[in-house]
């Protein structure tokens, strides 16, 4: 039972979808940083629509899910709804050689206790199959014994970090006074001035020279390699709200990068033709331009969000639902049409 708490654990630490917001977690990241991404999970939980389906979802608990989640709580101290506040996402074009995958970290802000978390890890003898705890770099750290599968740190009770041992070195260096974040890059700082960190959802991003090469062997998106760097944000309180901006290396390249951009959606609209309100809602796309950027916004009001959700949930029941078939009997030769 433990174990799979433990894997829990883990798997929340992975991908979670107090004290710190994201500005804090950001003077903990690398400046060896290419992107980064930023989920306010404290905002996103408050809003009506995402609470009310994760309080349905809740209700829905069988017997066996709900016991496991309440003796995750009970025996780690964390409450995932209540207690994981921020998580940053951040990546760079290093390769972590020890590791075989790029220098890649996710930062969580949060309430940890620490001690009990741990505890619950050495409680369990089973648990020592698959990671052990150590010191790294003086932080209490939770490693798995594949180190392609990398580990978790806690910085403090409000900070922990997950990724591969190159990232991890990056944030507790900074942690310690003896390395560099990513305010300290002239670049990011710009771009950091102009995205809405605000939103709910938030990132930026510089193009490395890696990237763009890979965007020019293929003919669809070699336009694309024009593009220096972006920034997007995305906000669903009330309203829908998306908007992206490509900054691009001269103005020359703009009407390609235009094109390429404007061929993207128009396949995305024709994948979802066979769903008319999706389709709908990509219609509301605006794509435009200035001098050096290209930009996509989307803005969707909530009362068309609801209309859409009520005629999707209509169609879905009233589509004729499948027959099932009998399973096929042992040594029973199958019914061929016709004969």
């Amino acid at each position: 039972m433990l174990k799979r708490i433990i894997a829990l654990t883990f798997a929340l630490l992975l991908v979670s979808n107090l004290a710190a917001f994201s500005a804090d977690l950001l003077q903990l990241v690398p400046d060896s940083t290419s992107f980064v991404f930023s989920v306010n999970l404290e905002k996103i939980l408050k809003t009506e629509v995402v609470k009310r389906q994760v309080e349905e979802s809740m209700a829905k608990q069988s017997p066996d899910q709900k016991k496991i989640y309440d003796e995750f709580v009970q025996k780690t101290g964390l409450n995932p709804l209540d207690h994981l506040k921020q998580i940053v996402v951040f990546a760079s074009g290093q390769v972590d050689t020890k590791a075989g995958k790029p220098e890649a970290g996710v930062l969580i802000n949060g309430i940890f206790d620490v001690a009990k978390i741990l505890g619950a890890i050495k409680s369990d003898e089973k648990a020592a199959k698959d990671v052990s705890i150590e010191k790294f770099e003086g932080f209490d750290c939770i490693k798995a014994k594949k180190e392609s599968e990398g580990m978790a740190v806690f910085l403090d009770g409000t900070t922990g970090v997950v990724g591969s041992n190159l990232a991890l070195k990056g944030v507790t260096d900074i942690k310690k006074g003896t390395g560099k974040n990513i305010t300290t890059n002239a670049a990011f700082g710009g771009l950091l001035k102009k995205v809405d960190t605000a939103a709910s959802f938030w990132g930026v991003g510089l193009i490395t020279n890696s990237l763009k090469e890979k965007a020019k062997s293929n003919p669809q998106s070699a336009p694309l390699a024009a593009v220096n760097a972006f920034f997007l944000s995305f906000n669903y309180e009330t309203d829908l709200v998306f908007n992206f901006t490509g900054e691009i290396d001269k103005k020359e390249n703009v009407e390609q990068v235009m094109t390429s951009l404007n061929g993207f959606l128009a396949m995305l609209k024709m994948v979802a033709g066979q769903t008319p309100e999706a389709a709908e809602i990509l219609n509301m796309i605006k794509v435009s331009q200035d001098e050096t950027s290209a930009k996509i916004s989307l803005s969707v009001p909530k009362a068309k969000l609801d209309e859409a959700k009520k005629k999707m949930e209509e169609r879905m029941k009233a589509a004729p639902q499948a027959v099932p078939q009998p399973a096929p009997q042992p040594g029973a030769e199958p019914k061929i049409e016709g004969k």
